[in-house]
């Protein structure tokens, strides 16, 4: 791992097969709390807290107990935890239930099974799960909305993939 003004950052390899044979994980630790930017050439799991920016080649996971004050852009996106910020990824975004979001998603897919305060940018799939709770708007090519689901906003669907 790293040390940097008594932050610990572990770094393992091998952890996930990013197709290269050789793929790397790094993480934040419970109890660990870092501000300023996280670059993570493989994949990051956020179990601490972190505020500031996130960026990851591959896939961002918070756990339930990490809390994230950050922008996130990474390739995919699991949020267990609670999170203040947007989220930008070229591929899917995951909120299981209990998580909370207050900022703006942009993805492919989104499934949404916890709380979301903003708006909701889907280039494919957006789902609502039966616990979610959306407030915001939602674009998207297709909406699926679970029973128990609520959504206070308006719904964009368009043929038209959105940018």
């Amino acid at each position: 791992g790293v040390e940097r003004g008594g932050v610990r950052v572990r770094s393992r390899v091998g952890d996930v097969d990013g197709g290269d044979g050789r793929s790397e994980v790094s993480g934040v630790g419970p109890g660990t709390r870092i501000e300023g930017t996280v670059v993570a050439a493989g994949s990051l799991r956020v179990e601490g807290e972190v505020k500031g920016k996130i960026t990851a080649e591959r896939e961002v996971t918070l756990s339930p107990q990490g809390r994230v004050e950050a922008n996130i852009q990474a390739g995919s996106i699991v949020l267990a935890g609670q999170v203040k910020g947007n989220l930008a990824a070229k591929g899917d975004v995951s909120l299981p239930a209990d998580s909370r979001l207050d900022g703006h998603i942009r993805a492919h897919n989104v499934d949404v099974g916890g709380v979301v305060k903003g708006n909701i940018v889907g280039r494919g799939r957006v789902a609502l799960g039966p616990r979610a709770r959306v407030e915001g708007d939602v674009t998207s090519t297709t909406l699926a909305i679970a029973q128990g689901a609520v959504f206070i906003g308006s719904s964009n669907m368009d043929e038209e993939t959105p940018k």
